[in-house]
C-alpha cells in the first residue's frame, strides 16, 4: 500500500503543472518585440522617405537593444537552449503574420510598423501587470519611457503622411 501511494505522488508531481517564472511572462512580449524589430527593418529597406527611414531605423534600433537585454535576463534565469526555442517561436510567428499580410491588398509597410507597434504596446501593459520581479521590470519600465517619443512620432506619421 505504501508503495502504490508512493508512486502516486511521483505521478501527480510529474503531472502537475509547474508555477510559471518571471521569465515565462515574458515569453509573448519576447515575440512582439522580435516581429516588430524585423517589420522595421523591413520598413527601413521598403520606404522611400527619409524621415520614415530614420523613424524606423531609430524604433528597429531601440528593439534591438531591448531585445538584447531580455537576452540578458533570459539567460541568467534560463539556458541557452530556452533562448533558441524562443527565437524558433518568433520566426514561426513572424511566417504567421507574413501569410496574413500577404492576403491584404494595398497594405502599405508603415501601416504594419503601427500596427505592429500596437500590438507591441498591448503586450508591454500585459508583460508589466504579472512581473513582479524588480530588475526585469525596471529594464522594461525603461524601454517603455525611452520609446515615448518614437511613439508619439508614428502617431503623427499614422495621421499625417501614412
Amino acid at each position: 500500500m505504501l508503495l502504490f501511494y508512493r508512486l502516486c505522488q511521483k505521478l501527480k508531481e510529474k503531472i502537475m503543472l509547474r508555477r510559471p517564472s518571471e521569465i515565462d511572462y515574458l515569453e509573448s512580449y519576447y515575440i512582439a518585440n522580435y516581429t516588430a524589430a524585423i517589420y522595421y527593418k523591413h520598413g527601413v529597406l521598403s520606404t522611400k522617405k527619409p524621415f520614415l527611414k530614420r523613424l524606423f531605423k531609430s524604433l528597429y534600433n531601440h528593439k534591438k537593444t531591448l531585445k538584447d537585454d531580455l537576452d540578458k535576463h533570459i539567460l541568467e534565469a534560463k539556458d541557452q537552449e530556452y533562448l533558441d526555442i524562443l527565437i524558433k517561436k518568433c520566426k514561426k510567428e513572424i511566417l504567421q503574420m507574413q501569410r496574413k499580410l500577404s492576403e491584404t491588398p494595398n497594405l502599405k509597410s508603415g501601416r504594419i510598423c503601427i500596427e505592429m507597434e500596437k500590438q507591441f504596446i498591448k503586450q508591454l501593459h500585459h508583460t508589466l501587470s504579472n512581473l513582479t520581479d524588480g530588475n526585469l521590470r525596471n529594464t522594461c519600465l525603461a524601454h517603455k519611457h525611452t520609446s515615448k517619443p518614437l511613439q508619439k512620432q508614428l502617431i503623427l506619421v499614422n495621421k499625417y503622411l501614412i
